[in-house]
């Protein structure tokens, strides 16, 4: 991936996100999906991504995470917070924003691109509204020391009354939080990277942690080291969240040729988002 010029960052915005955040759910359908197999410029992208998968990661996910060093620039970090922005659109971010509302957790927050878009959708939900806000702590943590660093270095807080905080954990093995710390609890490409038992851990880590609800977006395309997860809905539902919002999307805008990316990240590879919201939450009497 080389630096992002102007012209670059001028190409995603023209995807419409700035108007029409959920664009996205929109432009997914079945017989897109498909079609894009008839797309040249997808089927060599995903042929690179299976012969390009490291051995290390296929191998041992969690170990390539821990061991992984990988500082990355504003710039790239900036673009790369705009392009992912297409296939994690705010289903369900609206109650980040909503009274009542004090933690936050990213779990899995990598260098913190969409950490970042979280307060910055819930800073502008309380500007629309007229709204001076509340006290909301963000939490983000991931395995990689590298990348909780990159977090801290580019993140900045959109409002006062948002704090942002990175830290290292594994949640296979526990993370130092009682029960229901957090609010809600966003798992971003998360769960495709486990295999099945360090994902049942993690599962019941987040239902252990989480309050209220849960955002998820996971890769339905099976790759190299990726594994799809098409039922979360029942695991979460197993462990007291009910799936209220679920959709498939593509990871950029479909196209019958070529790409919309100017600079060709990814295949048009196709994710599941949904919002899963807790069947019996704790009063604030249980929590506090």
């Amino acid at each position: 991936m080389h630096v992002p010029t102007p012209e670059d960052f001028r190409a995603l915005t023209d995807w419409g996100l700035v108007e029409r955040p959920f664009a996205a759910i929109d432009d997914y359908s079945a017989e897109r999906e498909r079609r894009r197999t008839e797309n040249d410029r997808h089927q060599r992208r995903r042929r690179e991504q299976e012969d390009n998968a490291s051995a290390e990661f296929v191998a041992d996910s969690q170990a390539y995470y821990r061991s992984m060093d990988r500082p990355i620039d504003r710039t790239k970090w900036s673009y790369l917070k705009r392009r992912k922005a297409w296939f994690q659109p705010p289903v369900g971010w609206n109650r980040f924003a909503a009274p009542g509302t004090s933690r936050v957790l990213d779990l899995g927050c990598g260098d913190g691109d969409q950490t970042q878009r979280v307060a910055d959708f819930v800073a502008g939900q309380w500007l629309s509204a007229g709204y001076d806000g509340f006290p909301l702590e963000i939490v983000g943590v991931d395995l990689s020391e590298s990348r909780v660093e990159n977090a801290r270095r580019h993140t900045r807080s959109p409002h006062e009354k948002i704090t942002l905080r990175f830290e290292t954990g594994d949640a296979v093995a526990g993370l130092d939080y009682g029960a229901d710390f957090f609010d809600h609890t966003l798992a971003m490409g998360l769960f495709e990277v486990l295999g099945d038992d360090p994902l049942e851990a993690v599962l019941d880590e987040l239902a252990r942690l989480t309050a209220q609800g849960v955002y998820v977006r996971d890769i339905l395309d099976a790759s190299p080291g990726l594994t799809p997860r098409p039922d979360l809905s029942a695991r979460l539902a197993d462990r007291g969240f009910d799936t209220v919002e679920r959709h498939r999307l593509f990871e950029e805008p479909f196209v019958a040729t070529g790409t919309r990316d100017p600079l060709d990240v990814w295949p048009m590879n196709v994710h599941q988002v949904l919002f899963a919201a807790a069947t019996d939450p704790p009063g604030p009497e249980d929590r506090y």
